[in-house]
Parts: structure tokens; C-alpha cells; sequence
């Protein structure tokens, strides 16, 4: 229960700075047309890196499930390597987007701000994602999880898939 009152909260958060961003993006006099704001590249190589994670943590929890440890264990180290290969591309992406903010706004386009705050507060919940995920792979090796025993895995792969549909939800608008 706790985990989807969080994930509600988070929900509305993200909702809320998505309207916020299409208010702004619609009512600014200094708002490029629609189509023209150039994204970073590793944005787009972010967005493939994390679709391809939510299969993997997918193919974990049904290996859990089927009681085939090695392959369990293969899909949660390969989903953690993901999850830090999408910070990992982020991070340059953010400092692109930063000093794409920092040149536009002399002439009052504050948009490029607005995504980068967008995309570091989806980070954030990514590195806050990463963590339990690196704690239920740890524990995936030492043997912990089963077909009866394995709640903090699907646990984890929710929170996942969660941020899976918001980075794409985001990515879109």
C-alpha cells in the first residue's frame, strides 16, 4: 500500500510539472514554435536505455517467478548497469542543456531551464531507483529470492516501471 501512495504522490508531482511546463510552453511570447526546441542526443539514448531496462526488469521478475536463478540474476545485474548507463548518459545530456539555457536566455527563453529542472528531477528519482535496485541484486546473488520470496523485487520492478512510463510521458510532451 505504501508503495503506490508514493507512487501516487509522485504521479501528481509529475503531472503537476508536466502542466506547468505546457502553461508555460503555450503562454510564452518567447516560447520557439512547437517542433523547434533542439534536444540533447543522449536524451534520445537515455530514452532507448530505459525502455530496454524495463524489459529486462520484466524478464527478472518472471525468472524469479519460474525459479530460474541464474537468469534472474543476469536480468537484475543487466537492469542495475542500465539504470546507471541512463544516469551515466544523462549527466552530459543536463550539462548540454544548461549551457543551451545559459545562451538562450539573453533572449528571454527560459525553456531550456525548464526542461533541464524537468529531466534532473526525473534523474533523481532514477538515482532514487537505483538504490533498492542495487540492494535486490545484491541480495538476488546471495541467494535470497525464490517463487515464494520475492515481494521486493516486484516491489522494485513497479517503482521501475514507474519510471519508465514518466521519463517517456516526459519525453514526449
Amino acid at each position: 500500500m505504501a508503495l503506490y501512495l508514493i507512487l501516487a504522490s509522485l504521479s501528481m508531482l509529475f503531472v503537476g510539472a508536466m502542466l506547468g511546463y505546457i502553461v508555460i510552453r503555450r503562454q510564452s511570447v518567447h516560447a520557439p514554435p512547437a517542433g523547434t526546441l533542439s534536444l540533447p542526443w543522449g536524451l534520445y539514448v537515455s530514452t532507448a536505455i530505459i525502455l530496454i531496462s524495463s524489459v529486462t526488469m520484466h524478464a527478472a521478475v518472471r525468472a524469479v517467478r519460474a525459479e530460474r536463478t541464474a537468469r534472474f540474476r543476469r536480468a537484475m545485474v543487466l537492469t542495475l548497469a542500465l539504470g546507471l548507463a541512463f544516469l551515466a548518459v544523462q549527466a552530459p545530456a543536463l550539462v548540454e542543456l544548461l549551457q543551451t539555457h545559459h545562451r538562450e536566455r539573453a533572449g528571454h527563453l527560459h525553456l531550456y531551464g525548464l526542461v533541464f529542472v524537468l529531466v534532473l528531477l526525473h534523474a533523481g528519482h532514477v538515482i532514487g531507483g537505483v538504490l533498492p535496485l542495487a540492494v535486490v541484486t545484491l541480495r538476488a546473488m546471495r541467494g535470497r529470492y525464490d517463487h515464494e520470496q520475492f515481494a521486493p523485487v516486484r516491489y522494485t520492478a513497479i517503482y521501475w516501471h514507474f519510471l519508465d512510463i514518466v521519463w517517456v510521458t516526459m519525453f514526449l510532451v
